[in-house]
Order: structure tokens, then C-alpha cells, then sequence
């Protein structure tokens, strides 16, 4: 009986613990500036880059002058890169981490906001 109960509480505490390390999804918003188009990347995960096994890819695509790409990150960081200048298909920025909810404590729910420019890295 007292294996039994042992048991049963070990799979209660797992459980619980299980439920408690979900992590909510940050928002992420990318805002775009400068003129014209370019390709952006914003993948979910810490490595770079930004195509790495590591990471999830929820955009890869092309996106505007005064776009807003919204997303959400499971890990709590994202890698960015995007092309710019005159050689919008082919000349990229270099992969940038953006991690959002820093400190302690968080007054606040955490979030993720960047700005990527069509003209400079």
C-alpha cells in the first residue's frame, strides 16, 4: 500500500511540474522602415543562424516598407535577418537574437518588438 501511494504521489508531483514549465507564447512584432521591399526571416529559438536545426521558422518571406509582421515565439527569443540596400534578394544584414520579457520582477506580460530597416543592416 505504501508503494502504491508512493507511487501515486510521484505521478501527481510529475504531472504538476509538467503543467507549471509551460511557457505562455511572447509576442513578437517585427516593424519594417525605410522604401521598398526585402526579405525577412524571424525564426523561434536562440541560434544562429537563423535557419539552424534549433529553430522553428514561422516567416520567411518578402515584406514592405511599413509592414507589421505579428507573430508569437515559444522559446522567448527570435533570429532575425533580412536583406537591404540595392541587392534586396541577396545582400543580408547578419542574424540578430531579440529576446523580449528581461528582468525580474516582470511587471508586465513579456514581449518581443524590433525594427528592421530596407536601407542598412
Amino acid at each position: 500500500m505504501r508503494c502504491l501511494l508512493a507511487s501515486l504521489f510521484m505521478i501527481l508531483a510529475a504531472a504538476r511540474a509538467t503543467q507549471a514549465d509551460v511557457t505562455p507564447p511572447v509576442p513578437v512584432t517585427v516593424t519594417v522602415v525605410g522604401r521598398g521591399e526585402i526579405r525577412l526571416v524571424v525564426a523561434d529559438g536562440a541560434s544562429r543562424p537563423c535557419d539552424a536545426s534549433d529553430n522553428r521558422r514561422p516567416f520567411d518571406g518578402h515584406v514592405r516598407a511599413g509592414d507589421e509582421i505579428k507573430l508569437s515565439s515559444t522559446t522567448g527569443s527570435v533570429c532575425v535577418d533580412h536583406t537591404f540596400g540595392s541587392l534586396r534578394e541577396s545582400q543580408w544584414a547578419g542574424a540578430s537574437i531579440w529576446s523580449g520579457g528581461a528582468g525580474w520582477p516582470r511587471p508586465h506580460e513579456p514581449t518581443i518588438h524590433g525594427t528592421v530597416s530596407t536601407d542598412e543592416p
